[in-house]
């Protein structure tokens, strides 16, 4: 059984310690349901386990953390949809498949806006004709998933230009008003989701 449960905006220290809670009861016991929680975080970076120094300056406008999932430093702040799965994976379910699903979840969203997302060869997360848009950075220990992607609905985007957003230096990032002026998150969220449960559901569990 998968429950989605939104926990409205949050302090990333907040959510983190209800993803690790769930996480950890869920690697205790597999047979306990898949659950979703999606946020949006207050202003907050956090730094995954393949950050350089070059990428992060000395003086940041906002938090810092240092976080057990894959990929460099990225930015979180409101008018950004954060979605952390913690699922127990299917055993023929590799890392680069799971991966592969959740940038599909967004391209599939971005798509019902009218918005063509697509990858691009070597890098993680979704693309856009004007920039970077969506984000992924995962763990996964004994078959269990956490942490998750993010998408840019409207966030202000002056917080990526102080870092080196995922160590990727001549990619802008974007958001979906750059291509829909006033777009609603609650209206992405509300797509977002039935993504997830048309498409993540079917072929994640």
């Amino acid at each position: 059984m998968l429950k989605i449960i939104d926990l409205g905006k949050t302090e990333y220290q907040e959510a983190l310690k209800i993803q690790r809670d769930f996480f950890l009861k869920k690697r205790k016991n597999p047979e306990i349901g898949d659950i979703i929680l999606i946020t949006e975080h207050y202003p907050v970076y956090t730094r995954g386990k393949s950050t350089k120094r070059e990428h992060i300056p000395d003086n940041l406008d906002a938090p810092i953390f240092e976080i057990e999932r894959g990929g460099s430093v990225t930015f979180h702040g409101e008018g950004q949809i954060i979605v952390y799965p913690i699922l127990r994976l299917k055993k023929n379910l590799s890392v680069k498949k799971f991966v592969y699903i959740l940038e599909e979840i967004m391209i599939e969203t971005l798509k019902e806006f009218g918005i063509r997302g697509f990858r691009k060869e070597k890098f993680r997360g979704v693309f856009t004709e004007r920039g970077k848009i969506g984000f992924v950075g995962i763990k996964i220990s004994k078959g269990i998933s956490m942490h998750g992607f993010s998408l840019n609905v409207n966030v202000d985007k002056s917080y990526f230009s102080k870092i080196i957003p995922c160590g990727i230096k001549d990619i802008p990032v974007c958001n979906m008003a750059d291509f829909i002026p006033g777009v609603k998150t609650i209206y992405v969220k509300n797509i977002l989701i039935s993504s997830i449960l048309k498409k993540g559901r079917r072929k994640l569990l």
